[in-house]
């Protein structure tokens, strides 16, 4: 009897629904993938637990100058000064090129300020705050993470939902100066100090963590003295769910993973075009 061969265009005396015992001989499973350890899962959470620490550091930084609970000038200064050392410091993106960009943009939102304080004027707060919430989701979901620090840092979708969340908040505040100063804060915060940590973790590792372990401490006394200790306490919950529980999660569904390859390749049809 004729031997059979995995040949789909051949007619062979086989029915259709026939398996030869050589059919899975040469399958494999996972030969190419690749399983993360606990740690580099870790810190690629760390990511996301940082970028959504700094966006949540702009809304309690809304909230603070709103309430009036701190000087709306104090977070500004604060930020602009250590901008300035990150700019002059990162000679990698050419300092003075950075330092004349960050100027203009200050002067065009010092100039574009008395107009944003009056753009939601007759916008309830209930439907400022949802706005804000829906924007800093879609941020986090479509940040450029760069996962593995060797690629270009690209997030222009993500640096325009931050710059319009600052100005939604923005448009709440009562003087021109508030909203400038909050503004100012809003891009330092999610669209500076990301691109600083790209740039950090390309040099040193270690100093990501450093980095994030001063962001979230901040976050932490920022939303202790605008909500007080019971929202501290669900930050932290919320931090440690992201950097502790999903990572392990990830680590546990890695074993589900099964991916299967044969010896036989995908037939590719010769189309011959044909000339009258």
């Amino acid at each position: 009897m004729e031997a059979w061969k995995k040949l789909l265009y051949l007619h062979q005396p086989f029915p259709d629904n026939y398996t030869d015992v050589s059919f899975l001989d040469q399958l494999k499973r996972n030969t190419t993938v690749a399983k993360c350890s606990y740690k580099k899962l870790f810190q690629d959470f760390t990511l996301i637990g940082l970028y959504a620490s700094l966006l949540l550091l702009v809304n309690v930084n809304f909230t603070g100058i709103y309430a009036s609970i701190w000087l709306p000038y104090l977070p500004t200064v604060i930020s602009s000064g250590l901008a300035l050392v990150c700019l002059v410091a990162d000679a990698r993106l050419g300092s003075i090129h950075q330092f004349k960009a960050y100027v203009v943009i200050l002067v065009l939102l010092l100039l574009v300020s008395p107009v944003l304080r009056s753009l939601n004027e007759s916008t309830s707060l209930d439907s400022i705050w949802a706005v804000s919430t829906i924007l800093t989701v879609l941020n986090i979901i479509c940040h450029d993470y760069s996962l593995d620090g060797t690629g270009n840092y690209r997030s222009i979708l993500s640096t325009n939902m931050s710059f319009a969340n600052g100005i939604v908040l923005a448009s709440r505040l009562l003087s021109s100066m508030r909203v400038f100063s909050f503004l100012v804060f809003s891009i330092e915060v999610s669209i500076l100090v990301p691109l600083f940590d790209f740039r950090l973790r390309q040099i040193l590792t270690r100093g990501h963590y450093v980095l994030m372990s001063c962001v979230c401490s901040l976050v932490a006394w920022a939303v202790y003295f605008a909500y007080g200790p019971g929202f501290v306490v669900l930050y932290l919950m919320g931090l440690t769910f992201v950097l502790v529980v999903l990572p392990l999660y990830f680590e546990h569904l890695q074993k589900y993973k099964n991916e299967l390859q044969g010896p036989w390749d995908v037939a590719k049809p010769t189309i011959r075009a044909t000339y009258s």
